[in-house]
């Protein structure tokens, strides 16, 4: 049975007037007799339900009420801010040392009905902690020790799914310089692992980065025949959670990397509305989105921003990006910084700075290492040849072209793939250039080529996204 009265009776002055003062002004008349009878009457359980004329049944419930109100307002809102909640669980040990137990026993358990809203795994611990002590001399203590130990085993599947997630955006971004298909293998055991610690700790945080992961593999890797959820429907349910969370915990920071991976799912289904709404959003914390890299697979967003951005003729609204201090990443990050410098070139070459623009892959070139990394090598040459094209630097574009060749050829002898046919066509289209057949028909055939090449240009094996638009509108595709 509740110990209500007990807990009444050993309310401060000020907790008591509080309580009382809130009953009187939401109109709660049985619930403030039966508060103020345990507080100022000797009256037996029988005379106060003949007072408030119910029977046995409701008066427990009324009880019940009673002392949920009583933890709420001993306890406060834990999620108004991350501040309080802090303070909360700070206070534990002054509220077990110096106030009555059933006091004390009250304020810890509304703070634990809240925390398991949340699954806060770390928080619960504290609360645990501070029950076993409470209870140490009752039969309870085994219960709540049982409690304790199942908190400490679903905080480290957090940490581990964490760590899992983590190694997730690592493998996804070399899977993307290099589309192999070890790396992809990876991927999916990763997949395969958070879904099996999920099923052993079903806790809310666990659930959101299986998703994450989930929804990376559907967005990124779209020819992957293992994935069996829908896109649209994981993003709704991923939402769910994020707006259940409190503003206090660290995974609601997280939001930015759905808004991400919203845009990015929009944007592939050509659906406009969406996806402008979500690069508006996303790109509002553009400056510090890449250092979620341990979250999501973000760097992938300064491609498709250049791309959407070309298509929708505001490359201009880039120009001050190209200031050094305007992008925050992890300096040990290379994909991201490589992407940066792509980044950065394209701007510049909408700005007619072709100097700039070819200076910075030249760099790129020279100082990463990138022959483990094919599909980036190609994208970054076949970058510089179409630059040289623009500026007419022709014995430079050959000697990158017949570097293109040399790589696509030993990549297919040694992978036994046919992943590059779309790469001929628009090799075709750059040698008629190069070799000045720029005569009416080739400039036809050029156009021809270039069709095709964007044609079977599937996303699974895509290159070069960002010039897309530039080469739809030089061809008037």
């Amino acid at each position: 049975m509740i110990k209500l009265k007990e807990v009444i009776v050993q309310l401060e002055k000020d907790n008591y007037f509080e309580i009382e003062k809130t009953l009187i002004k939401n109109k709660a008349d049985r619930f403030l007799l039966l508060f103020q009878s345990y507080k100022n009457t000797s009256h037996t359980d029988k005379e106060i339900r003949q007072q408030l004329g119910v029977n046995a049944n409701a008066f427990y419930v009324l009880k019940s009420r009673l002392y949920d109100k009583i933890q709420e307002s001993l306890s406060c809102d834990m999620f108004i801010d991350q501040e309080k909640s802090i303070k909360l669980l700070l206070q534990v040990p002054e509220v077990c040392l110096n106030s009555p137990r059933e006091t004390a026993i009250a304020y810890l358990e509304k703070l634990e009905k809240e925390l398991n809203r949340f699954d806060l795994h770390n928080e619960l611990l504290v609360i645990y902690s501070a029950l076993k002590k409470m209870h140490l001399y009752s039969d309870k203590y085994y219960y709540y020790s049982q409690l304790y130990n199942k908190q400490v085993s679903f905080g480290l599947s957090l940490e581990k799914s964490e760590e899992v997630l983590g190694n997730f955006c690592r493998l996804l971004t070399q899977y993307d310089l290099s589309k192999s298909g070890e790396i992809f293998d990876k991927l999916n055991f990763l997949k395969t692992e958070i879904i099996n610690i999920y099923e052993l700790c079903p806790s809310r945080q666990i659930e959101l980065i299986k998703n994450l992961i989930e929804l990376q593999l559907i967005i990124f890797c779209p020819n992957n025949k293992s994935n069996k959820h829908s896109a649209s429907d994981l993003l709704k349910q991923t939402r769910i959670i994020f707006d259940d969370l409190p503003v206090s915990i660290i995974q609601k920071k997280w939001e930015l990397t759905l808004d991400y991976l919203c845009f990015e799912y929009y944007y592939s289904i050509n659906s406009s509305q969406e996806t402008k709404f979500y690069y508006e959003k996303v790109n509002a914390q553009f400056s510090n989105l890449l250092l979620y890299n341990h979250i999501c697979f973000v760097s992938r967003f300064l491609i498709s921003k250049i791309r959407f951005c070309e298509e929708q003729n505001i490359m201009s609204t880039l120009y001050l990006d190209t200031n050094k201090d305007a992008i925050l990443f992890d300096p040990k990050d290379e994909h991201s910084q490589i992407l940066i410098c792509l980044y950065h070139s394209m701007i510049y070459f909408d700005q007619k700075k072709y100097k700039e623009a070819i200076d910075l892959l030249v760099n790129v070139h020279n100082h990463y290492v990138l022959k483990n990394y094919s599909h980036l090598c190609i994208n970054i040459k076949l970058t510089l040849v179409y630059y040289y094209i623009v500026t007419k630097e022709y014995d430079k574009a050959l000697i990158n072209l017949k570097t293109v060749n040399s790589i696509i050829s030993r990549k297919i002898k040694a992978t036994n793939t046919e992943g590059y046919n779309q790469i001929s066509y628009l090799l075709k289209a750059f040698n008629l250039i190069i070799n000045k057949e720029a005569l009416p028909k080739n400039i036809f055939k050029q156009r021809d080529f270039i069709i095709l090449f964007i044609a079977n240009n599937h996303k699974n094996n895509e290159f070069l996204a960002h010039l897309i638009p530039e080469l739809k509108r030089k061809y008037q595709i």
